[in-house]
Protein backbone atom coordinates (compact mmCIF):
# COMPACT_ATOMS: atom_id res chain seq x y z
CA UNK A 1 0.00 0.00 0.00
CA UNK A 2 1.48 3.33 -1.06
CA UNK A 3 -0.01 5.52 1.63
CA UNK A 4 1.83 8.63 0.39
CA UNK A 5 -0.75 8.84 -2.40
CA UNK A 6 -3.52 8.80 0.17
CA UNK A 7 -4.68 11.93 1.94
CA UNK A 8 -2.98 12.58 5.27
CA UNK A 9 -5.36 13.50 8.06
CA UNK A 10 -3.76 15.60 10.80
CA UNK A 11 -5.28 15.39 14.30
CA UNK A 12 -4.17 17.64 17.16
CA UNK A 13 -5.62 16.60 20.53
CA UNK A 14 -5.67 19.30 23.17
CA UNK A 15 -7.04 19.38 26.69
CA UNK A 16 -10.52 20.49 25.67
CA UNK A 17 -10.70 20.18 21.87
CA UNK A 18 -9.61 17.98 18.98
CA UNK A 19 -8.66 19.82 15.78
CA UNK A 20 -8.50 18.13 12.38
CA UNK A 21 -7.06 19.22 9.06
CA UNK A 22 -8.04 17.09 6.06
CA UNK A 23 -6.41 18.69 3.03
CA UNK A 24 -7.89 22.20 3.37
CA UNK A 25 -10.88 21.20 5.50
CA UNK A 26 -10.60 22.26 9.15
CA UNK A 27 -12.82 20.71 11.84
CA UNK A 28 -13.09 20.99 15.62
CA UNK A 29 -14.62 18.59 18.17
CA UNK A 30 -15.26 19.57 21.77
CA UNK A 31 -14.04 16.86 24.14
CA UNK A 32 -16.54 17.65 26.87
CA UNK A 33 -19.38 16.19 24.78
CA UNK A 34 -19.90 12.45 25.27
CA UNK A 35 -20.36 11.74 21.57
CA UNK A 36 -17.11 13.28 20.28
CA UNK A 37 -15.59 9.88 19.52
CA UNK A 38 -18.64 8.75 17.53
CA UNK A 39 -18.57 11.97 15.51
CA UNK A 40 -14.88 11.54 14.85
CA UNK A 41 -15.37 7.91 13.81
CA UNK A 42 -18.07 8.94 11.33
CA UNK A 43 -15.78 11.57 9.88
CA UNK A 44 -12.82 9.22 9.49
CA UNK A 45 -14.97 6.49 7.89
CA UNK A 46 -16.95 8.81 5.63
CA UNK A 47 -15.51 7.14 2.51
CA UNK A 48 -13.50 4.04 1.59
CA UNK A 49 -10.29 5.94 0.91
CA UNK A 50 -8.74 5.34 4.33
CA UNK A 51 -6.26 8.03 5.19
CA UNK A 52 -2.94 7.81 6.95
CA UNK A 53 -3.45 9.66 10.21
CA UNK A 54 -0.77 11.46 12.18
CA UNK A 55 -1.60 12.54 15.72
CA UNK A 56 -0.19 15.11 18.11
CA UNK A 57 -1.62 14.98 21.62
CA UNK A 58 -1.31 16.47 25.09
CA UNK A 59 -4.38 14.55 26.32
CA UNK A 60 -3.49 10.93 27.07
CA UNK A 61 -7.06 9.79 27.84
CA UNK A 62 -8.51 11.10 24.58
CA UNK A 63 -5.47 9.80 22.68
CA UNK A 64 -6.04 6.30 24.09
CA UNK A 65 -9.72 6.30 23.08
CA UNK A 66 -8.90 7.47 19.55
CA UNK A 67 -6.01 5.08 18.92
CA UNK A 68 -8.08 2.13 20.17
CA UNK A 69 -10.74 3.04 17.60
CA UNK A 70 -8.19 3.34 14.78
CA UNK A 71 -6.69 -0.05 15.61
CA UNK A 72 -10.14 -1.66 15.60
CA UNK A 73 -10.80 -0.19 12.16
CA UNK A 74 -7.33 -1.15 10.86
CA UNK A 75 -6.54 2.45 9.94
CA UNK A 76 -2.87 3.41 9.67
CA UNK A 77 -1.77 6.05 12.14
CA UNK A 78 1.29 7.27 13.95
CA UNK A 79 2.14 9.63 16.77
CA UNK A 80 3.97 12.69 15.49
CA UNK A 81 6.67 12.27 18.14
CA UNK A 82 7.47 8.79 16.82
CA UNK A 83 8.17 9.94 13.28
CA UNK A 84 9.62 13.40 13.94
CA UNK A 85 13.19 12.15 14.23
CA UNK A 86 12.90 10.41 10.85
CA UNK A 87 11.98 13.65 9.15
CA UNK A 88 14.69 15.86 7.69
CA UNK A 89 12.55 18.93 7.04
CA UNK A 90 14.06 20.83 9.98
CA UNK A 91 17.29 20.15 11.85
CA UNK A 92 16.54 20.15 15.60
CA UNK A 93 19.97 18.90 16.72
CA UNK A 94 20.86 22.19 18.42
CA UNK A 95 17.87 22.24 20.78
CA UNK A 96 16.73 20.12 23.71
CA UNK A 97 13.22 19.60 25.02
CA UNK A 98 11.44 21.66 22.37
CA UNK A 99 7.74 20.80 22.54
CA UNK A 100 6.04 19.02 19.66
CA UNK A 101 3.79 22.01 18.82
CA UNK A 102 6.81 24.31 18.57
CA UNK A 103 8.53 21.87 16.22
CA UNK A 104 5.47 21.32 14.07
CA UNK A 105 5.01 25.07 13.65
CA UNK A 106 8.52 25.41 12.27
CA UNK A 107 8.04 22.40 10.00
CA UNK A 108 4.89 23.99 8.57
CA UNK A 109 6.56 27.36 8.02
CA UNK A 110 9.50 25.87 6.09
CA UNK A 111 8.81 26.05 2.38
CA UNK A 112 6.16 28.73 2.84
CA UNK A 113 8.71 31.27 4.02
CA UNK A 114 12.47 31.62 3.72
CA UNK A 115 14.77 31.73 6.76
CA UNK A 116 15.48 33.56 8.87
CA UNK A 117 11.99 33.12 10.24
CA UNK A 118 10.28 33.13 13.60
CA UNK A 119 7.05 31.41 14.61
CA UNK A 120 5.02 32.77 17.51
CA UNK A 121 2.38 30.50 19.06
CA UNK A 122 -0.03 32.54 21.17
CA UNK A 123 -1.96 30.40 23.61
CA UNK A 124 -1.62 29.51 27.29
CA UNK A 125 2.05 30.29 26.79
CA UNK A 126 3.70 32.48 24.19
CA UNK A 127 6.37 30.45 22.42
CA UNK A 128 8.84 32.08 20.06
CA UNK A 129 10.73 29.70 17.80
CA UNK A 130 13.66 30.53 15.55
CA UNK A 131 14.84 29.03 12.26
CA UNK A 132 17.94 29.88 10.21
CA UNK A 133 19.48 28.55 7.00
CA UNK A 134 19.72 25.70 6.15
CA UNK A 135 16.50 24.99 8.06
CA UNK A 136 18.19 24.77 11.46
CA UNK A 137 16.12 25.37 14.61
CA UNK A 138 17.91 27.51 17.18
CA UNK A 139 15.38 27.35 20.01
CA UNK A 140 13.54 30.45 21.18
CA UNK A 141 11.68 31.86 24.16
CA UNK A 142 8.65 31.01 26.32
CA UNK A 143 6.62 33.27 28.58
CA UNK A 144 3.04 33.43 29.91
CA UNK A 145 0.26 34.19 27.48
CA UNK A 146 -2.39 36.87 27.85
CA UNK A 147 -4.92 34.82 29.82
CA UNK A 148 -2.25 33.07 31.86
CA UNK A 149 -1.05 36.45 33.09
CA UNK A 150 -4.62 37.55 33.80
CA UNK A 151 -5.36 34.37 35.79
CA UNK A 152 -2.09 34.70 37.72
CA UNK A 153 -2.98 38.20 38.89
CA UNK A 154 -6.36 36.95 40.10
CA UNK A 155 -4.91 33.89 41.83
CA UNK A 156 -1.90 35.42 43.55
CA UNK A 157 -3.38 38.72 44.73
CA UNK A 158 -6.15 39.50 47.19
CA UNK A 159 -7.93 42.31 45.37
CA UNK A 160 -7.20 42.08 41.65
CA UNK A 161 -9.95 40.46 39.56
CA UNK A 162 -9.63 38.33 36.45
CA UNK A 163 -9.74 40.59 33.41
CA UNK A 164 -10.42 39.38 29.88
CA UNK A 165 -7.43 40.48 27.80
CA UNK A 166 -8.22 42.96 25.03
CA UNK A 167 -6.32 45.54 23.05
CA UNK A 168 -6.20 48.70 25.20
CA UNK A 169 -7.52 51.99 23.88
CA UNK A 170 -5.02 54.06 25.89
CA UNK A 171 -1.44 53.93 27.15
CA UNK A 172 -2.56 54.22 30.78
CA UNK A 173 -5.56 53.10 32.78
CA UNK A 174 -7.86 55.28 34.83
CA UNK A 175 -9.16 52.26 36.75
CA UNK A 176 -7.92 48.83 37.81
CA UNK A 177 -9.46 46.94 34.90
CA UNK A 178 -7.89 49.21 32.30
CA UNK A 179 -4.54 49.16 34.10
CA UNK A 180 -4.44 45.35 34.08
CA UNK A 181 -5.44 45.18 30.41
CA UNK A 182 -2.73 47.65 29.43
CA UNK A 183 -0.09 45.92 31.53
CA UNK A 184 -0.80 42.42 30.20
CA UNK A 185 -1.14 43.44 26.57
CA UNK A 186 1.96 45.63 26.64
CA UNK A 187 4.08 42.96 28.31
CA UNK A 188 3.20 40.35 25.68
CA UNK A 189 3.59 42.60 22.64
CA UNK A 190 6.71 44.19 24.10
CA UNK A 191 8.22 40.83 24.98
CA UNK A 192 7.71 39.42 21.49
CA UNK A 193 9.15 42.53 19.87
CA UNK A 194 12.15 42.51 22.22
CA UNK A 195 13.06 38.92 21.36
CA UNK A 196 12.66 39.43 17.60
CA UNK A 197 14.53 42.75 17.62
CA UNK A 198 17.47 41.21 19.48
CA UNK A 199 17.53 38.31 17.03
CA UNK A 200 17.56 40.74 14.11
CA UNK A 201 20.41 42.79 15.56
CA UNK A 202 22.60 40.10 17.06
CA UNK A 203 21.91 36.95 15.04
CA UNK A 204 20.53 37.96 11.65
CA UNK A 205 22.92 40.86 10.90
CA UNK A 206 20.05 43.34 11.20
CA UNK A 207 17.93 41.42 8.71
CA UNK A 208 14.34 41.29 9.88
CA UNK A 209 12.96 37.74 9.96
CA UNK A 210 9.57 36.73 8.63
CA UNK A 211 7.21 36.28 11.59
CA UNK A 212 4.48 33.61 11.41
CA UNK A 213 1.87 33.86 14.18
CA UNK A 214 -0.58 31.16 15.24
CA UNK A 215 -2.69 30.20 18.26
CA UNK A 216 -5.95 31.36 19.81
CA UNK A 217 -4.72 34.86 20.60
CA UNK A 218 -2.79 35.04 17.33
CA UNK A 219 -5.09 37.49 15.48
CA UNK A 220 -4.95 40.03 18.30
CA UNK A 221 -1.17 39.77 18.63
CA UNK A 222 -0.39 39.62 14.90
CA UNK A 223 -2.31 42.84 14.27
CA UNK A 224 -0.10 44.67 16.74
CA UNK A 225 3.40 43.49 15.81
CA UNK A 226 4.17 46.59 13.78
CA UNK A 227 7.54 46.89 12.09
CA UNK A 228 7.79 43.24 11.04
CA UNK A 229 6.68 41.10 8.10
CA UNK A 230 3.90 39.28 9.97
CA UNK A 231 1.68 36.46 8.70
CA UNK A 232 -1.14 34.77 10.65
CA UNK A 233 -1.97 31.09 10.13
CA UNK A 234 -4.52 29.54 12.52
CA UNK A 235 -3.70 25.99 11.35
CA UNK A 236 0.09 26.12 11.50
CA UNK A 237 0.52 23.12 13.83
CA UNK A 238 -1.95 21.00 11.84
CA UNK A 239 -0.18 21.88 8.60
CA UNK A 240 3.07 20.80 10.23
CA UNK A 241 1.46 17.46 11.07
CA UNK A 242 0.37 16.99 7.46
CA UNK A 243 3.79 17.85 6.11
CA UNK A 244 5.42 15.50 8.61
CA UNK A 245 3.14 12.64 7.57
CA UNK A 246 3.96 13.12 3.91
CA UNK A 247 7.72 13.47 4.43
CA UNK A 248 8.53 10.08 5.91
CA UNK A 249 7.70 6.71 4.37
CA UNK A 250 7.03 4.43 7.32
CA UNK A 251 5.01 1.59 5.79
Amino acid sequence: MNWIKKKALAIDIGNSRIKLLDDDIFSVYELQYDNWLKKLEKYILKDNDYKFIVISSVNQEAYSYLTKLLKEKSILFSNASDILEKSQIVNFSRVEGMGIDRRLGLIAAVGEFSPPLVTVDCGTAITINVLIEPNIALGGAIFPGLRTQAKSLEKFTSLLPFVEPVKPTSFYGTNTIEAIQIGIFSSVIGGIKEVITNLSRKKFKRQKPTVVVTGGDGPLIADNLSGFDVHFDPNLVLKGLQKLAKSVKIF
